[in-house]
Order: C-alpha cells, then sequence, then structure tokens
C-alpha cells in the first residue's frame, strides 16, 4: 500500500477507499466524526449567457407584478423570471407526459 494521498486515519488511499466502498464496507472507519468540522458547501456560479428582451405590460398589470414582488421581497425583474422559468418548466414536463418532441434552444435560434 503506498502512503502518498493516504488517508490520515486507516493509512488507506483513495482507491483503496473506492474499493471497500464499492465491496459494500462500512464506511465509517474512514471518518473521523470526533474532529469533523461543519463547513459551508463550495458555491460554483453557472455562467450564463443573457440576452435582454422589452416587453411592454399594461400598467394595471405592473402595478400587480410590483406589489407582488413586493410582498415577497424580490424585485419585478426577478418576479417575471422566476414565473417564466417555472411556465417553461411546466410546458417541458407536459410535452413529455404527451410525447410531444422537446423543443431545443438550438431549434429556436
Amino acid at each position: 500500500m503506498s502512503t502518498e494521498n493516504a488517508d490520515m486515519a486507516t493509512g488507506a488511499t483513495a482507491e483503496e477507499i473506492d474499493e471497500a466502498f464499492d465491496r459494500g464496507e462500512d464506511m465509517r472507519k474512514y471518518f473521523d466524526f470526533e474532529h469533523g468540522e461543519l463547513r459551508q458547501p463550495d458555491v460554483v456560479k453557472e455562467v450564463r449567457t443573457y440576452r435582454k428582451v422589452n416587453v411592454d405590460f399594461p400598467a394595471d398589470m405592473v402595478g400587480a407584478l410590483d406589489a407582488y414582488a413586493a410582498r415577497i421581497g424580490i424585485g419585478r425583474q426577478s418576479l417575471v423570471k422566476a414565473w417564466i422559468w417555472e411556465r417553461l418548466r411546466e410546458e417541458q414536463e407536459r410535452d413529455v407526459r404527451l410525447g410531444v418532441t422537446r423543443v431545443s434552444v438550438e431549434e429556436r435560434k
């Protein structure tokens, strides 16, 4: 057994730990429960390309959007994005249920 990159508690290498997991062994011996620390997960920000879209709404609709956005504590644009994204997911789920061919982003360009 190589000691390079070995687990400090057991002396096992990552490959040996993987093999033990694959065999269904109890993995608790590879963890130090007495000296563990709670860490925040690493956040990986998704890189997206944005395109500006202008939409004209009637004044009373904008008022309703603003009122609802204020009630839940977000901005109007965030609310509109969230609602549109939610609706797109619903439509995709409906298409899957109905067996309709999914519209891809590439087809729409």
